[in-house]
This record gives C-alpha cells, sequence and structure tokens, in this order.
C-alpha cells in the first residue's frame, strides 16, 4: 500500500460513503474533502466535514500508520493545528493534537 493511493480514493471519494465511523465511533460525513495540497503541510486543506453532531472544517492528513504522524512530528509543527481528521490505513496508536486533543481517525 502506497500513501500516494490513499490519497487518490480520498480525494476521488471511492469508498461507501454512507457507513463512515471513526475508530472512536462517531459518524463521518463527508461534505466536501478538500483541495489537494501539494506543498508542505497537511494533505487536504479546507475540507467540510460532519463528525458525529459538529460541522468542520479544517485539514485532513493522510498516512499508512496512525504513528507515522508522530514519526513525522507534526504534533509539533503549527501547520497541523488545523486538522480535523486523520485518514490511515492501519489504526496503530491514537493521536493527539498539540493541544492534547484526540484528532478523529478513519480507517
Amino acid at each position: 500500500m502506497k500513501e500516494d493511493f490513499l490519497h487518490y480514493v480520498w480525494k476521488h471519494q471511492k469508498f461507501p460513503l454512507a457507513t463512515l465511523r471513526t475508530s472512536q465511533n462517531e459518524s463521518i460525513e463527508v461534505i466536501r474533502p478538500g483541495f489537494h495540497n501539494q506543498h508542505d503541510g497537511p494533505d487536504f486543506l479546507q475540507a467540510e466535514l460532519k463528525i458525529g453532531k459538529l460541522r468542520w472544517v479544517g485539514s485532513v492528513e493522510i498516512h499508512l500508520k496512525s504513528s507515522d504522524w508522530y514519526r513525522h512530528q507534526h504534533q509539533l509543527d503549527k501547520a497541523y493545528e488545523s486538522t480535523v481528521l486523520h485518514v490511515v490505513w492501519e489504526d496503530d496508536i491514537e493521536v493527539c493534537l498539540a493541544n492534547g486533543t484526540l484528532l478523529p481517525t478513519l480507517v
């Protein structure tokens, strides 16, 4: 599996949208997947999502493993503070933003 493939899947919404849930079992509705960022920072910008009962606008970061968040040191980079969803192939660890908030994860 390659991360670029996961970018393609997210960008073109090539998965069943009706049954999306976070690893914390909250419903996810993708209103807008965001704009694919070709520069430094999160992978998709200005995504619009409904997670549980809350509507979010922010960034989506994609990794093969959730632990890549820490391996890439995103918790230390202010550019990732606007991340509202972490999309991963394998959820091997819970991820928190720098302020300690648990980052919702879609596997």
